[in-house]
């Protein structure tokens, strides 16, 4: 008789741990999502106010993200990300009004920085050789703690760069994380910045291809299953509840929660995790024929922005997308007021004179991912539990990497990777 796997959540974490156990013969997987989509914060819909399909967000796959091609591999689903033409990152400082590229573009170790051109403007080797700072960081600094505040390469390079990894300000970031990130990309053997981003949509690239293949392969999906509670015996889950029928779970049985912190918390509720969370928010203008100036750098699909409040421009055929991470600063603001001062940095990047403002769409994910310092890191929890037969997974779990989607399969990876061998 097969040995039954539950994973309780559907996002990347849930579906990585899913496909990393297909090959498992004696065991029968089954996935159970709370709503009707999967994906988690990896999600596509079709909007009834813009009438497109949307991304939730917009995310940037780098190629030092393993795990994520592995999965990507699994899934047949490689060829549904775009890279640039060259490994740059295009720049505009909308205070200044200068543009600049950034062009990691190193074997092994950071060459790059040994060439202007490459480095962000006004930017020298020896500001790079003093934030060699970050590799003592120790356990309870922060980024700004460590770099000097107010200068050309902390503006341009590590606060963007902070926020755009950790989804958190500098002044609260952990250095000690940042610097693990460092360390893992600069030992990557090509190119490990190299930027991807989805072709079609997060569900058309990371989603549907995933769920093809669990259904293929005998694994089952249940929709609109919400978890209530699991009942325990000796130490062991022997009961889920849902919100329509109870599961009973046998001693040889897993249980993987791949769900957010508040969810395992309510689930579990002496288990210690993260708390504080960072908003980020995403706002697509559909643009029309009237905004034909707004073009992206050729070669690329995005343009990161420092000195205003967007912090990166994607567009996509006719979606301009903006992102704004560690965005709890703009929680109290309406979405009017919100897409008055994005659309004001638009026109300043493309240079827009009388360009009216187009039909937009914001989403404020609030709880978007933890805010990773130094106090809300030491809570983080393992894979494993005080219950021999409950795992966890999430981006929000003990990996030593950030809450990133590569933070997230890579949990998936391992609790599969663990299941395998008991």
């Amino acid at each position: 008789m097969k040995k039954s796997i539950h994973i309780i959540g559907a996002g990347l974490a849930g579906l990585s741990c899913a496909i990393n156990l297909l090959k498992e013969n004696n065991k029968k997987i089954i996935l159970y999502e709370a709503t009707s989509l999967l994906g988690g914060r990896c999600r596509s819909y079709v909007d009834k106010d813009l009438k497109c399909k949307l991304d939730n967000g917009n995310h940037l796959i780098i190629k030092a993200y393993k795990n994520t091609f592995n999965y990507l591999k699994q899934i047949k689903a490689t060829e549904r990300l775009i890279a640039n033409d060259k490994t740059f990152y295009p720049f505009f400082d909308i205070k200044k009004l200068e543009v600049w590229d950034v062009k990691p573009f190193s074997f092994f170790l950071p060459w790059w920085i040994l060439f202007s051109s490459c480095r962000p403007k006004n930017v020298s080797i020896l500001d790079f050789i003093k934030s060699l700072k970050l590799i003592f960081a120790k356990k309870n600094e922060t980024v700004a703690n460590l770099l000097e505040k107010n200068t050309n390469i902390y503006n341009k390079f590590w606060k963007p760069f902070t926020i755009a990894v950790l989804n958190t300000h500098p002044n609260e970031a952990s250095a000690r994380l940042l610097r693990k990130i460092i360390i893992k990309i600069l030992f990557f053997s090509k190119n490990p910045l190299q930027p991807f981003v989805v072709k079609n949509s997060l569900e058309d690239s990371l989603i549907n291809p995933a769920i093809k293949k669990i259904l293929k392969q005998g694994g089952r999906i249940k929709f609109n299953a919400r978890l209530k509670k699991i009942k325990f015996k000796n130490n062991l889950a022997n009961e889920m509840v849902f919100n329509d029928n109870s599961i009973k779970i046998s001693e040889n049985e897993s249980v993987v929660l791949a769900v957010t912190p508040n969810i395992a918390s309510k689930i579990l509720p002496n288990l210690k995790t993260p708390k504080k969370t960072n908003c980020i928010l995403n706002i697509h203008f559909k643009l029309s024929k009237k905004h034909k100036e707004i073009k992206i750098r050729q070669g690329s699909f995005f343009i990161g922005v420092i000195g205003g409040t967007v912090d990166w421009i994607f567009k996509k055929k006719n979606i301009l997308s903006i992102t704004i991470s560690a965005a709890n600063y703009l929680n109290s603001l309406n979405n009017n007021d919100i897409s008055n001062l994005v659309w004001e940095d638009v026109k300043k990047v493309f240079n827009l004179k009388t360009c009216e403002k187009p039909k937009y769409k914001i989403i404020r994910e609030k709880m978007a991912t933890f805010v990773q310092s130094p106090k809300e890191l030491f809570r983080k929890p393992s894979m494993h539990t005080k219950y021999k037969n409950i795992y966890l997974a999430g981006d929000w779990i003990d990996t030593g990497l950030p809450a990133t989607i590569e933070g997230a399969i890579t949990s998936g990876y391992n609790v599969a990777n663990y299941i395998k061998k008991i």
